[in-house]
């Protein structure tokens, strides 16, 4: 049995070479972007998350402030105000 042995040209190598340095650019590139996006998008939600809370704290606040000022109201004495 004859053994067939294929012998690239230098031309096919480096075309080759070539190609999967493009490719791997490529997956790199893709790969960063995608890191890139998750990282964005936890952000959003963390910020989306804090804001949601400031906004109940917020309106706590207000609630103690109109519930104190009642309060307040109602402790006058009657005939003044």
């Amino acid at each position: 049995m004859e053994m067939v042995v294929f012998e690239l040209s230098k031309q096919r190598l480096t075309a080759d070479n070539q190609f999967l340095k493009i490719q791997t650019r490529a997956l790199s590139r893709a790969r960063i972007m995608s890191e890139t996006e998750k990282l964005t998008q936890q952000r959003e939600d963390n910020m989306l998350k804090l804001r949601g809370l400031r906004l109940a704290n917020e309106t706590s606040v207000k609630q103690a402030g109109l519930a104190a000022q009642i309060k307040m109201k109602s402790r006058r004495r009657p005939g003044f105000k």
